[in-house]
């Protein structure tokens, strides 16, 4: 089956965002372009031109209707559409992909779901505390991270390299495979469940390690929509303030060398 191109993995991303985007809107929820997403829609109007993923960031509480929506079957995607789940005794994640079962994906380092993805985040209050007692805070969901990640990050795709890599990797792995992402994920969501996002002032993606310092929570109050490749999403108004914090000079391109991507390959699947 021959592999998709970099631009036709963007037009099915797109399509992934569009339903996500459309879902939202019908059930008033909140969301904002993230990471690489938002400052492709700042820069470029779209994808940064070698981006490979499309990822968004959900207030806790919208983030939690969506789920409990999803749930009841009160949300509708279309049949080739699938989600993860982020809870219970099959958990993924400690977040939520919305997959499009169209497009099997392979990688040459790790697998995370077997399908193209979007990466929907919840976005969690941070608490106002003592440096140091931040600091512990943060290496504890760093930790539970940690463990969900290795749990499934002992396969390596299908490269010849990472069938070797087994053996000298077996009992590395092997505590953390032991323990179980399901309940890695439970602790880390109870850790996050102490400091409710309404009473917090600040902000960030603490449920995936994805911490690009902490945020004003005020920036879910004001989003705009962006041109995106021809379509129209929401994001941060003040998308200058949350772009800072993650890549500093955001609006200079970086060196070819330092362009990063996931290194999917993406393949279509075929009709039965």
């Amino acid at each position: 089956m021959k592999r998709l191109t970099l631009k036709e993995v963007q037009t099915a991303l797109l399509g992934l965002l569009t339903e996500f985007d459309r879902v939202c809107r019908e059930h008033g929820l909140r969301y904002s372009l993230a990471y690489g997403t938002l400052l492709g829609a700042v820069r470029h109007g779209g994808f940064i031109p070698w981006d490979d993923d499309a990822d968004v960031l959900m207030p806790r509480p919208d983030y939690e209707k969506f789920h409990a929506l999803a749930e009841e079957g009160k949300i509708v995607f279309p049949s080739d559409f699938a989600l993860t789940r982020d809870r219970g005794k099959r958990v993924d994640y400690p977040f939520l992909k919305l997959m499009d079962k169209r497009y099997r994906i392979k990688s040459a380092s790790h697998v995370e779901v077997p399908y193209l993805f979007l990466d929907i985040f919840p976005v969690d209050g941070v608490p106002d505390l003592p440096p140091k007692e931040r600091k512990k805070l943060y290496h504890r969901e760093r930790f539970w991270n940690f463990i969900n990640a290795m749990c499934r990050w002992y396969v390596f795709a299908d490269k010849w390299w990472g069938y070797v890599l087994r053996v000298p990797l077996f009992w590395f792995y092997l505590p953390w495979i032991c323990y179980g992402k399901t309940r890695a994920s439970r602790r880390l969501k109870k850790i996050l469940e102490l400091y409710p996002y309404e009473e917090c002032e600040l902000c960030d993606c603490r449920a995936w390690g994805q911490r690009c310092d902490d945020i004003p929570r005020a920036l879910y109050d004001d989003l705009r929509e962006y041109d995106f490749e021809g379509h129209k999403f929401f994001g941060y108004a003040d998308y200058d303030t949350a772009l800072s914090v993650c890549y500093h000079d955001y609006m200079t391109i970086p060196d070819e060398k330092h362009r990063g991507t996931h290194h999917l390959r993406v393949y279509p699947v075929p009709k039965a």
